[in-house]
């Protein structure tokens, strides 16, 4: 249970990094949001692993 936790917490804290460098720089968002998904796949899969 807390590893699903972390893993959604962990997905909400790169989702708003995300949104916040939008609307710093919406320029960057392309090669930034395939990084992200790579990391929110990553979360996604140590939490299923874990669990």
């Amino acid at each position: 249970m807390r590893t699903v936790a972390f893993a959604a917490v962990f997905a909400l804290a790169a989702l708003a990094a995300l949104i916040g460098l939008a609307l710093v720089d919406p320029r960057t968002v392309p090669p930034i949001t395939g990084t992200c998904a790579l990391i929110l796949t990553l979360a996604a899969l140590t939490a299923a692993v874990l669990h």
